[in-house]
């Protein structure tokens, strides 16, 4: 009986509680939460998000957001206290550039768990793919705080950090970065600014003697 409900609730949330159409998303709530188990329909999500995000055909990739979207909706409404809900519907809604619906899910899950590091993490990529550094950095920063051994986080550090012109900076979380995941790219890159943070040493020290000498 419980296989049969499930079934039927996953067979109809895509159709009934989200419709992605060219003008957005249309949400119709028609479901009895109650009927939902948990464990099973967060494994069905859990695949579809998986599928969505790693698939490249577009038509697989928008029916799985479809069916994504309408079971991380019904969870978190069931259970509203679980960040990471809200922390899948906010990367869904990015993935169809519903940048509003987006934000205030990346908000949602943060204000149930304001030490969510996965959640801060996502919020920053978010930022940094809008090219909003300073955002991003801010996210990043309080990733960071949480858990300092997190690869991305240390990368994007470092890569904000050498937009912003801050070699030093830089270097400290590109190879904080390369000590948990190395590769050749990240090794060149880290030459590079090596010799960039060497060579403007090397001309702030010449500018000083120059300036004490006359």
């Amino acid at each position: 009986m419980h296989k049969f409900v499930i079934t039927a609730l996953l067979t109809l949330i895509p159709l009934s509680s989200f419709a992605i159409q060219k003008g957005g998303i249309e949400y119709i709530p028609k479901i009895d939460y109650n009927l939902i188990n948990t464990s099973d329909f967060e494994k069905k999500a859990f695949e579809h998000f998986t599928i969505a995000t790693t698939t490249d055909t577009e038509e697989e990739r928008i029916k799985n957001i479809e069916y994504a979207l309408g079971e991380y909706r019904a969870l978190l409404t069931k259970h509203p206290d679980n960040p990471d809900y809200a922390l899948k519907l906010a990367l869904l809604y990015e993935l169809i550039n519903k940048d509003r619906y987006a934000k205030s899910l990346f908000y949602q899950a943060l204000s149930i768990n304001p030490k969510h590091a996965q959640a801060h993490e996502a919020f920053g990529d978010y930022y940094f793919k809008k090219e909003d550094y300073r955002k991003a950095l801010k996210q990043y920063n309080e990733a960071y705080i949480l858990n300092n051994n997190i690869y991305n986080v240390n990368y994007k550090i470092g890569v904000i950090h050498q937009k912003l012109g801050d070699t030093r900076s830089a270097l400290k979380y590109l190879r904080q970065a390369q000590q948990i995941n190395t590769s050749e790219e990240l090794e060149n890159k880290i030459r590079l600014l090596e010799e960039l943070n060497s060579s403007n040493a090397l001309y702030y020290q010449n500018t000083r003697i120059h300036f004490v000498e006359d």
